[in-house]
């Protein structure tokens, strides 16, 4: 029998994206790493799922930066939510305890770590990167077409 290359597939077609997201967030957050602000999440897995689509993966802090792995069943803080919410939390158009109070994000596990985490990201100003300008209105023109397409596509009630 010929062996298969069709399981390993999806894992090729996946690792770009996760090696991509790696490249940016340490980028993003290279002067906090540098400053010990990520020192919480060492030896920590994070694992961040959408639960719209089939797209999760793994955030931990090793010696060469942030990585980012394929989810596995080991974590120590998990983050799931719909990408809509999660864009609606990068645009900082709505904060993550409205989300989290809503039920719109779900965290399970270390609640030191999520609180950590929290703190960090509220604390960070990315007005000053490159292009936060042009990234921060294309998220909020995908937020409006997704609202857009939600009010003008919803089906009629009986």
């Amino acid at each position: 029998m010929v062996p298969t290359i069709r399981p390993a597939l999806p894992e090729c077609l996946q690792r770009p994206p996760r090696y991509a997201l790696a490249k940016l967030l340490n980028r993003i957050f290279s002067t906090a790493r540098a400053d010990g602000e990520l020192d919480f999440l060492e030896g920590r897995v994070l694992c961040v799922v959408f639960s719209d689509s089939s797209i999760q993966f793994n955030l931990t802090l090793e010696d060469e930066g942030l990585v980012v792995t394929r989810a596995s069943g080991h974590w120590n803080l998990r983050i799931s939510g719909r990408l809509y919410d999660f864009m609606l939390l990068a645009a900082r158009s709505v904060d993550a305890d409205t989300l989290f109070f809503q039920r719109r994000l779900k965290i399970e596990g270390n609640t030191e770590l999520g609180l950590s985490l929290k703190n960090f990201l509220d604390a960070q100003d990315l007005s000053g990167l490159p292009y936060a300008g042009l990234l921060n209105t294309a998220l909020l023109k995908a937020i409006g077409l997704h609202d857009w397409l939600l009010a003008t596509h919803r089906p009629p009630q009986q």
